[in-house]
């Protein structure tokens, strides 16, 4: 995901999002359990699940049947399981997302201390929204509150590991202030010379810093010039386009550990919320997954 000026919420939207996020308030301020106080487990919703512990393997995709652990979200529809367009599609294990509207497919169940493998490859194609900018999606983890809260109508509010061209591995923030200012929160350590830019990069040395709402941590091997271009070169470790990559996030209690083609490209802690479904994006391009699998934690 590239945070960009096309995401940030509208009044309109705030409005409308804001009555849902009310109600549900209700229902968990009587279980003991509201929105100020930054121990509860994100934003407010009344249709959150319990998150289940990973403790067995699960795939999360097989014979084509997307309904048995996801459900489809699409800004231009705002409703589940609804899709005129054939956004998304599946032939055996493989997702596919066309990228012909900005949406996302997410887990039914939440899920908490668990390891998430899966593949992806960029496959261009004349439908998709974006022609021009780097190649993006993202695997949105610690999902919580209503479809559509970001975006605006687009995710929940969440964590990413981000997918796209030239970064792959950058930890994003991804909190709705307006819904539930500090919830969404974490710790990691950048590399000194670019503490407090735009453009931070991973050190596990290096001072810690904290992002609530909103921020990002890349990868360390990230180009500093980095260009949200179709041109912009692919990172080291990167796999030509068409080709596939491995993605592995390790979530284990409040830390978690990102990696990508093997290599260790983030580590982060004091995550809050430390528990959610699970989301993987459609930002406009064509993009496929496969081989998509929680395992439980060693």
């Amino acid at each position: 995901m590239e945070m960009k000026g096309r995401y940030r919420m509208k009044k309109n939207t705030v409005e409308r999002f804001a009555g849902r996020a009310a109600a549900a308030a209700l229902v968990l301020a009587l279980a003991g359990c509201v929105c100020d106080d930054l121990a509860t487990p994100g934003p407010v919703d009344a249709d959150d699940p319990a998150p289940k512990k990973v403790t067995r393997r699960i795939k999360l995709l097989e014979n084509g049947d997307i309904g048995k652990y996801w459900y489809t979200w699409l800004k231009g529809v705002q409703k589940r399981n609804e899709d005129p367009g054939r956004v998304f599609s599946a032939e055996g294990d493989v997702l596919k997302i066309s990228g012909t509207d900005l949406g996302c497919v997410t887990t039914r169940d939440a899920y908490r201390d668990y390891r998430l493998t899966l593949e992806f490859r960029y496959v261009d194609n004349d439908v998709q929204l974006n022609k021009t900018a780097a190649r993006d999606s993202g695997i949105l983890f610690h999902s919580t509150g209503p479809d559509g809260s970001y975006g605006p109508g687009i995710w929940m509010s969440s964590f990413e590991y981000n997918v796209i061209q030239g970064a792959t591995g950058d930890m994003l923030v991804v909190g709705n202030k307006n819904l539930c200012p500090g919830v969404y929160r974490c710790k990691g350590n950048v590399d000194p010379k670019t503490k407090g830019t735009s453009a931070q990069h991973w050190d596990p040395n290096g001072p810690e810093v904290e992002m609530v709402d909103r921020g990002r941590i890349r990868r360390p091997d990230v180009d500093l010039e980095w260009k949200n271009l179709k041109t912009q070169p692919l990172s080291p470790n990167e796999n030509p386009i068409g080709e596939w990559n491995k993605a592995e996030v390790v979530c284990r209690g409040d830390r978690a550990e990102f990696f990508f083609n093997g290599m260790k490209v983030g580590e982060y802690r004091d995550l809050n919320p430390a528990a959610g479904r699970i989301q993987l994006q459609s930002e406009g391009f064509g993009v496929e997954f496969r081989d998509m699998v929680l395992s439980p934690l060693d």
